[in-house]
């Protein structure tokens, strides 16, 4: 081995090389690259030093576009809750032909809360005093609800009541969401495991199909034991 061998002590980091973005496509980057450490870290991932370099962009452009971390988090807490709603309503839309697709849909909305961090993220938006304003989600989530009560499963007036109660059943999934993407997974661990028990989803669906009269879809519904 000559002089001039040696170890490296430290490891260097690739180096993330920065891209020229207009103003839009530098915003929709910087979410995308923080809603990536939401869904590997949790809220507290979201610094922005680690979201600037997932984005490709400098810290000081997340800054101008967003100003502090807290903000960040808010646009992201609205980007995701849109996205989620418009991809709840195409669920419900391609289903018009046959039965609701409640199974699909509630497993999702709870996939997003518990793994991918929503549930976290509102919490601790919510904590912080730093609550979004989801504008942008009102006219989501009323698209969701007429997709929804223009199903033909509830149209007439024998079915009023049904229709009726649209609204508080997406208010009870997301409030279980956010719940179960809290805590879910720690409450569950209290109880002597049993084979076969239902997920706290899917037991939501039967409960809505049940209470509200919404049949689930048959091809999407599994034996509980």
């Amino acid at each position: 081995m000559s002089d001039f061998d040696f170890e490296p002590r430290v490891q260097l980091k690739p180096v993330v090389k920065r891209r020229r973005l207009d103003a839009a496509d530098a915003r929709e980057s910087i979410l995308a690259a923080a809603e990536g450490l939401l869904v590997d870290g949790g809220p507290d991932a979201l610094r922005l030093t680690e979201v600037a370099t997932r984005a490709g962009v400098s810290h000081p452009n997340v800054l101008y576009h967003f100003g502090s971390v807290g903000e960040l988090q808010a646009q992201l807490a609205q980007r995701v809750a849109v996205r989620l709603a418009g991809e709840m309503a195409q669920v419900f839309a391609e289903g018009m032909s046959g039965k609701m697709p409640l199974q699909e849909a509630i497993e999702a909305v709870f996939r997003v809360f518990d793994e991918h961090g929503f549930g976290r993220l509102l919490a601790w938006l919510e904590l912080s005093k730093n609550e979004p304003t989801f504008d942008a989600l009102a006219s989501k989530l009323e698209l969701l609800r007429k997709v929804i009560t223009s199903h033909p499963l509830l149209a007439g007036e024998e079915n009023e009541r049904r229709r009726r109660r649209v609204v508080p059943i997406i208010e009870l999934v997301i409030v279980s969401a956010i719940g179960y993407g809290l805590v879910g997974k720690t409450v569950d661990t209290f109880f002597i495991p049993e084979e076969h028990r239902p997920s706290v989803a899917r037991l939501l669906v039967e409960l809505i199909s049940a209470g509200a009269g919404f049949p689930v879809a048959s091809s999407s519904v599994k034996p509980t034991a």
